[in-house]
């Protein structure tokens, strides 16, 4: 009895052993195994405005399974509007890194990310970093500028508003998307040298939609450095200066990296050599310092101020404001609301309504009585009438354009503004009507970042999932009732768009020029714009020509919004007005902080989707509408002898709070008793190879009351400015003259509160340098 007790015992032992082992391959019991660890990209910075990429770190010493990482709400009970998911094949006894990129306004609730296989959460962990609430994110990619008189220096500028964050080289993304959160990138020779192909590719595209990137010691700017197609200076050796690098700093001579200015604008010279030049490339900029970050201690506070753009310290010679800012990520942007709005369904054609009818009044007409009365059976026309009634009703049914629509009917608004013909930054609104119902997925173009907009949250709903994998994003929805509109904004850079080839030349006060239609679309409504006008063009087709040359008329004292120049003021708020999709899509353009008008810039239109957001899913008839506007910058020559007419540069102002807005009329408009306004003259490509001969600021009588006056930079106070025909030349120029800015201070005079146009027009004489 007691042997077979003990051989029972051993059966039982064996039996839970073998259970153990099986339980032990299932990732259910391998949980106690996972550990994982996230933490956002940049160093825990990010914006609520901007994508943040997370780096999930997960540590198996198990055996390996396949799941997904999703991120959520922290607080299960409050319902989520988009949940986003990647897939994951973590392998057995290894540590594997995974990147996840979510809206940094959901980063801010410090959501959880899960690692899942099946229905069990094997591990998870909090989001946590800092948000940038305010101020510009400026990384430094080496200790060594960290070191420098950097630090000192914000300090003692109260005014920076400058996040400072330390980054290593390899924690760096190779996404210029998730760049975006930061402001200014520094790049010093040693930090160079540590980054990969990718990281550096990412860096040269987030410059163009509104970074700033800094290159210390001539970092990567030689013949085939990794930067010199971007540097504003090309160098080609070391040399010893004076070391006051144009009085931005005090101390002894310095050995600087020393090179050619190949773009751009030299910012201080020393011993003839450019040590600090900047270069606009799109939205963005690249300065160019040859002293190594080491050298740039206490003494040469100067250059800080120069470079970070604040006016704080009396050093700061150059005056270099920034205004050029990274676009907000939003998905209540104006694109996904003026996508809604969708074209109708176009009805079947009139012919075919029209000999419909003559049939069915044939049928039951004469036809019918005809036929009846033959066979004597005229008593069947009360059957027979409606049911020929019946027929022709089901067909007119069928023929509705609701009815026909089997699948889905979508809209895609995209702006495509072109920096290259390499290269174009793409934001795009979608609304897509499930006909049907049920569950949809939206295949989103490579390289595209994209979030779902609507359902506010509504527990009802199912959370749209987000799914990356790759170098593309889908959003599956499920559970969609029918008649459902379901939005989608997405925003990325594209390559190989092509752009809008040639150049205008400003002879006198005459703009003339070749343009040609290189990016493949068919446009309409095209135009240029310079300031507050605008040249007309038209139809504009792919690998068309046109020809340019019109005279610019004398300031009428009226900035017109965009909108105006390009479409009037009808139909301004109305959805069934003309135009209401292209004002909606101008208004989104230029309202993000980074749309003031400069240079000259074309504007078309093309019509038909974009091809950024797809409808996967079952086959079946479909509509699918989209509008395109393409944005360029055009390359502006100055030909001998120029006059550049006063509305042609629109000022900007030195208010953080961008006190200047259009106003209900399409005008622009400035708020506020007084305003500092600046001009800057490299927005008509008035730059380093012109030659300036005179500033002519002209006044429109009929306009609201107001003082002006104009800063005189050597004597450090402000003057009035000088009347209507008094123009400021020769020698005057240097006083008011800086870095191709003038300073301009408006004060209404006046009792009037409501927002008015009050600034003066600059008319500018000069001379193209050839």
């Amino acid at each position: 009895m007691r042997k077979n007790f003990l051989s029972f015992g051993n059966i039982l032992i064996c039996a839970v052993l073998a259970m153990a082992v099986v339980f032990a391959a299932f990732p259910s019991c391998a949980a106690a195994a996972v550990g994982m660890k996230v933490r956002p990209g940049l160093g825990g910075l990010y914006k609520t405005d901007q994508p943040l990429e997370l780096m999930v770190t997960v540590e198996n010493s198990g055996p390996g399974f396949a799941g997904l990482l999703r991120v959520r709400h922290y607080d299960e009970r409050i319902p989520d509007v988009s949940r986003f998911i990647i897939d994951v094949n973590v392998p057995a006894d290894a540590l594997a890194q995974y990147r996840m990129v979510i809206p940094g306004e959901l980063a801010a609730e410090m959501p959880v990310v899960e690692l899942v296989s099946g229905d069990l959460v094997l591990a998870k962990s909090r989001v946590e970093g800092a948000a940038v609430s305010g101020g510009r994110v400026a990384l430094a990619l080496s200790g060594e500028i960290m070191g420098s008189g950097l630090q000192a220096w914000l300090s003692k500028s109260t005014d920076s508003k400058i996040n400072l964050k330390y980054l290593s080289p390899g924690e760096l993304p190779a996404d210029s998307l998730v760049l975006n959160a930061a402001d200014i990138i520094m790049v010093d020779v040693s930090s160079m040298t540590a980054l990969t192909d990718g990281q550096i590719r990412a860096l040269k595209n987030w410059v163009y939609p509104g970074g700033t990137l800094v290159l210390f010691g001539g970092a990567g700017a030689g013949e085939g450095g990794v930067f010199s197609e971007i540097s504003p200076v090309l160098v080609t050796r070391k040399k010893m200066v004076g070391g006051e690098l144009a009085g931005l700093r005090s101390g002894g001579p310095l050995e600087v990296a020393s090179g050619e200015l190949v773009a751009g604008n030299a910012l201080a010279v020393d011993t003839g050599v450019p040590v600090l030049a900047s270069r606009e490339l799109g939205r963005g900029q690249v300065f160019y310092c040859g002293a190594a970050s080491r050298d740039l201690g206490s003494e040469a506070q100067g250059i800080w101020s120069a470079l970070f753009g604040t006016t704080s310290d009396q050093g700061n010679v150059t005056g270099k404001l920034k205004r050029s800012s990274l676009p907000h990520i939003n998905i209540q942007d104006n694109l996904t609301q003026a996508s809604s709005y969708i074209p109708g369904l176009a009805g079947p054609p009139l012919p075919v309504l029209a000999l419909l009818w003559l049939v069915y009044a044939a049928i039951v007409g004469p036809l019918l009585y005809f036929l009846l009365r033959r066979a004597d059976r005229r008593d069947w026309a009360w059957a027979l009438a409606p049911a020929v009634a019946l027929v022709v009703a089901g067909c007119f049914y069928l023929l509705a354009p609701g009815n026909r629509l089997q699948n889905y009917l979508s809209q895609t608004l995209a702006i495509v503004e072109i920096f290259t013909p390499e290269l174009a930054e793409v934001q795009a609104g979608a609304s897509v009507v499930a006909s049907k119902g049920g569950d949809f997925i939206l295949n989103v173009a490579e390289n595209m970042y994209a979030l779902p907009a609507g359902n506010n949250g509504d527990p009802s709903i199912a959370p749209a999932l987000v799914h990356q994998g790759g170098e593309r994003i889908s959003i599956d929805f499920n559970g969609i009732e029918y008649g459902t509109l379901k939005g989608v904004y997405a925003y990325g850079l594209q390559r190989g768009f092509g752009s809008i080839e040639g150049s205008i030349y400003l002879n006198g006060s005459t703009i003339e020029g070749d343009l040609v239609n290189k990016t493949g679309l068919d446009l309409r409504d095209s135009s240029l714009l310079l300031g507050g006008r605008a040249v007309k063009i038209g139809e504009f087709p792919a690998g068309g020509k046109t020809h340019i040359e019109e005279t610019l008329e004398r300031w009428d004292g009226i900035v017109s919004s965009p909108q105006t120049l390009l479409f009037g003021m009808s139909g301004d708020d109305q959805a069934v007005g003309p135009f209401f999709r292209e004002r909606q899509m101008i208004s989104s353009a230029v309202s993000q902080g980074y749309g003031k008008l400069a240079g000259i810039q074309f504007w078309g239109w093309h019509d038909g989707p974009p091809g950024v957001i797809e409808v996967a899913g079952k086959p079946g008839l479909k509509e699918e509408h989209g509008l395109v506007l393409v944005k360029q910058v055009i390359n502006m020559d100055l030909k001998g002898e120029f006059h550049l007419p006063a509305g042609s540069i629109i000022p900007y102002s030195v208010d953080d709070n961008g006190r200047l807005g259009y106003g209900a009329e399409g005008r622009l408009m400035m708020t506020g008793r007084s305003q500092e306004l600046i001009y800057d003259l490299r927005d008509a490509k008035i730059g380093s190879d012109c030659r300036i001969d005179a500033l002519d600021f002209q006044t429109v009588q009929g306009q609201v009351p107001y003082s002006a006056e104009i800063y005189n930079r050597q004597q450090d106070k402000w003057e009035p400015l000088p009347g209507e025909g008094r123009k400021i030349v020769a020698d005057e120029l240097s006083r008011y003259l800086d870095d191709y800015k003038v300073r301009v201070k408006c004060t209404r005079t006046g009792d009037i509160y409501e927002p008015y146009p009050v600034w003066p027009g600059l008319a500018v004489e000069g001379a193209c340098l050839l």
